[in-house]
């Protein structure tokens, strides 16, 4: 435990007296596996990247003695700060993150978006000046549209990847976003085909989950309401049931009681769900700090990786194949430095061309816009939650209080846009928007030059945030190499308001054999969701895609795979 460099890190806690207290209370649960500086010449698999995606396989593909598994992760392991679930969003712009940037936005014409949320959420908290605890000013917000300059994007680098950084909201996506990714063409992918990966990676605590069998108990994440209530929740749920929206399971659409991966008041990333409990099989190696540069090719076959470790160039061979995990922004980055992406972009920059695909293209993100209100002055600021000594001793006692707020959101909900013709009833069986409540802190809420505006307004007063979120966004950004440097970010774009895949059965690349990709960049189209559990359920369901080739080869020769290879 280095006290000191946890002080480095932003966060509230960095001059608490109970600090030291803190850590020792969090150091209770293994926030990341140990790792080795021993590597050898050639694996069965080479995964690329630790975080959510490739923390499951290589925990799944290890559970198999007869293979051998390399896990290089660019990052190393997370502060035990970052466990806090209420205080994520202070490691947003460090070393946990790699600090992206998108490409100046062209599209601002937000007028529609921006009238929707302001008459949505102005009409549901109205509401709130019926009940006259701690009412909200609503004659007071704004409206953020970032679009026509670079947006900021946190995410993770480290053992545990943006499931250090994230909110940690649990949440699956909608039935039809699996049943339309089956329609086109992901065999295998369906709702009905998905969903028993869901359950797999659950661990569900709340036990009024688990009545209807669409909630389980015993998988490698951990699943639990925040032990958290904060002053305006109870508000928020009046009015939305007033409007006549319900309050259901977490995975429904309306209003719902936010649950999330944590595990008795800490976050439960990746790296603690699935590395942790498989650090000490002889099978696995991983390796922390390694950047990986480039896939090793040889006549349109994977052969291994080059990276960068401790001052030295590696090669390391792949006797089976290599599987990229690094994400929506360095696995099509990597591909395309390796050769494998759109011909005439890569000739660009000289790189010799080994499968020409459509490599970056058909990136999605979902677009956020905001509204602030100003809460009631005797509502404590979010940094004097997180700093107040009797807070942080009933965390240490109890593990409840603010400090487990699942970074101050008071309610999820998702909704459609219209009503049914013969009802007052909001139609939600596919909803179309998620809205988020939540109180922000006055500092570290983001990056200066992107929320320069947001966030001055925030040091006003006391704030409660409403962020609203197109959940099936049309728009199609790209990925692009800015150069054929492997350390300097690529170019991303999502084309903000403004098609061919390049896999095959979700996880196979085309044209090139021994290579997969199993991450969140194979996604058709992204889910209703926040991406981190339906990206945790592919790599689930990647993993078995995977074991059942291997299965399949020592069934046919009756010999490992290590032995035949």
């Amino acid at each position: 435990m280095d006290i000191a460099a946890e002080r480095s890190y932003p966060t509230p806690f960095a001059n608490s007296p109970l600090l030291p207290f803190l850590l020792l209370s969090l150091a209770r649960q293994r926030i990341a596996p140990r790792t080795t500086t021993t590597i050898r010449e050639e694996y069965d698999y080479v995964i690329v990247g630790a975080g959510s995606a490739g923390s499951v396989v290589a925990s799944r593909l290890s559970e198999m003695p007869c293979v051998s598994v390399l896990l290089l992760e660019a990052g190393g392991p997370a502060p035990l700060l970052s466990d806090i679930t209420g205080g994520g969003r202070y490691f947003w712009g460090t070393n946990l993150d790699w600090q992206y940037k998108t490409t100046p936005q062209k599209h601002t014409d937000l007028l529609l978006l921006i009238g929707f949320i302001a008459s949505l959420a102005t009409n549901l908290l109205i509401h709130f000046k019926k009940i006259p605890k701690y009412p909200l000013t609503c004659d007071k917000y704004t409206s953020i549209s970032l679009f026509s300059r670079q947006v900021s994007w946190a995410s993770g680098q480290g053992l545990g990847g943006s499931s250090l950084l994230s909110f940690s909201t649990y949440s699956r996506g909608n039935r039809k976003n699996y049943d339309d990714w089956s329609a086109q063409g992901a065999t295998g992918w369906s709702y009905d085909e998905v969903f028993p990966y869901f359950l797999k990676l659950e661990d569900n605590r709340d036990i009024e989950y688990l009545e209807d069998g669409y909630h389980v108990v015993g998988g490698p994440v951990t699943v639990e309401k925040p032990r958290y209530k904060s002053e305006v929740k109870d508000s928020i749920f009046e009015a939305a049931q007033q409007f006549g929206y319900q309050v259901i399971d977490p995975n429904g659409a309306c209003f719902y009681d936010l649950q999330g991966y944590i595990r008795d008041g800490q976050r439960c990333n990746s790296a603690k769900a699935y590395l942790v409990p498989a650090e000490n099989r002889t099978n696995l190696d991983i390796v922390s700090y390694a950047y990986v540069t480039k896939i090793l090719m040889q006549n349109k076959q994977a052969t291994g990786v080059q990276f960068h470790y401790k001052g030295i160039n590696y090669k390391v061979k792949a006797r089976r194949e290599v599987i990229m995990s690094a994400g929506v922004i360095k696995t099509p980055q990597i591909l395309m430095l390796s050769g494998i992406g759109p011909k005439e972009h890569l000739q660009k920059f000289n790189i010799p061309v080994v499968a020409d695909l459509p490599v970056g293209n058909n990136f999605q993100e979902h677009i956020v816009s905001f509204l602030v209100y100003q809460l009631d002055p005797r509502i404590p600021t979010v940094e004097q939650k997180l700093t107040n000594l009797k807070n942080i001793e009933q965390y240490l006692q109890q593990r409840t209080g603010p400090l487990v707020s699942g970074q101050f959101v008071s309610a999820v909900a998702f909704l459609g846009d219209d009503n049914d013709d013969e009802s007052d009833t909001p139609k939600v069986d596919f909803p179309n928007y998620e809205m988020y409540f939540l109180e922000l802190p006055k500092e570290n809420t983001g990056d200066d030059t992107s929320f320069k505006k947001y966030l001055a307004l925030m040091k006003t007063y006391i704030s409660l945030c409403v962020q609203f979120i197109p959940l099936q966004p049309k728009s199609r950004g790209t990925i692009r190499l800015k150069s054929n440097n492997p350390y300097g970010h690529p170019l991303i774009d999502p084309n903000y308001l403004e098609d061919p895949r390049d896999v095959k059965d979700m996880v196979t690349v085309k044209g090139v054999e021994g290579l997969r990709v199993v991450d969140a960049s194979i996604m058709p189209i992204i889910p209703s969701a926040n991406t981190n559990i339906p990206t945790i359920m592919i790599a689930e369901k990647g993993s078995d895609i995977i074991k059942e080739a291997i299965q399949w080869i020592t069934k046919a020769t009756g010999q490992h795979l290590y032995e035949i290879i």
